[in-house]
């Protein structure tokens, strides 16, 4: 069964139709516990973010389920982006990573037990190459319905992102994304990436143990860290609010989506965005 027939936790519509806008891009995006799709246009503007929270993880059948509504069927996407944000990836530094060594290292770290397709891409400018799973039903899927397929993983987005947008930051600097059930730390000092993963939290005291957890290990002093925060986190949520106890210089990353424009049966804040639109730094 189709994951009762599940409609979006959130998003964001563009005033003008899909109709109306020629060479669209889709980006398909899923976690453990969560599916975003992202319809953006030549000029890298986005037209939809939808989000979805899933309580059995992402099936073929929910996909599909959900591009054949009104809003996805019949669309001629010139290409579909997957972006696989799991926490089953390894950074391995490109002076180590050999092609014929991916599927055993993917293997060694988290096991050979689900029907996956071992990936590893070029990060290059954190000089890594990232190695990571993608679920074999699903690319099998979305190849036969579409064209051009093009595989990333979230890790290697966010670090492109970080590296783009945040390099007078990286003396001591963390970049925090919230989604459903996970969180993802990327953790840089003197320029050096310490830390780059997304780690499990169902409270408030998991994700604040994570984090400080992290900064203890690192030998980093909360006081001289800048944090940027943004995915699926409210402002007015106890995590936040424990967030800016433990970190001064503390901030919601900003979006290419105003608040104005959000639907108002929508009510969160344009971070939750943020981390979905990094793809649009990497096309």
């Amino acid at each position: 069964m189709v994951q009762s027939l599940i409609q979006s936790s959130f998003g964001y519509y563009k005033n003008s139709s899909v109709q109306e806008v020629d060479s669209l891009h889709l980006c398909v995006e899923y976690g453990h516990h969560y599916l975003t799709l992202l319809v953006f246009d030549q000029q890298k503007q986005p037209i939809i973010i939808e989000t979805y929270v899933l309580k059995e993880g992402l099936d073929v059948y929910t996909l599909e389920y959900i591009l054949s509504t009104e809003k996805y069927s019949g669309k001629n996407f010139i290409d579909v982006f997957v972006v696989v944000n799991t926490p089953e990836s390894s950074l391995v530094p490109e002076q180590f990573a050999k092609d014929h060594l991916s599927d055993a290292i993917y293997k060694t770290m988290f096991g050979d037990l689900q029907y996956i397709d071992v990936k590893s891409e070029h990060v290059a400018q954190w000089e890594l190459y990232n190695v990571f799973g993608l679920e074999k039903s699903v690319y099998e899927f979305l190849a036969e319905r579409f064209k051009d397929i093009k595989v990333t993983h979230f890790i290697s987005v966010g670090l492109v992102s970080m590296f783009k947008n945040n390099l007078e930051d990286l003396d001591s600097f963390l970049k925090i994304y919230f989604t459903q059930n996970y969180i993802t730390l990327f953790l840089v000092r003197g320029a050096q990436l310490q830390f780059a993963q997304s780690l499990y939290y169902e409270t408030t005291e998991d994700a604040i143990y994570q984090l400080l957890n992290l900064i203890d290990k690192y030998k980093m002093d909360l006081k001289d860290i800048k944090a940027l925060v943004s995915g699926h986190i409210d402002e007015d949520s106890a995590t936040w609010k424990e967030l800016r106890k433990y970190i001064l210089d503390i901030a919601l990353e900003n979006s290419i989506i105003s608040s104005s424009e959000l639907e108002s049966e929508h009510i969160v804040g344009s971070h939750f965005f943020t981390p979905h639109l990094h793809i649009l730094q990497c096309v």
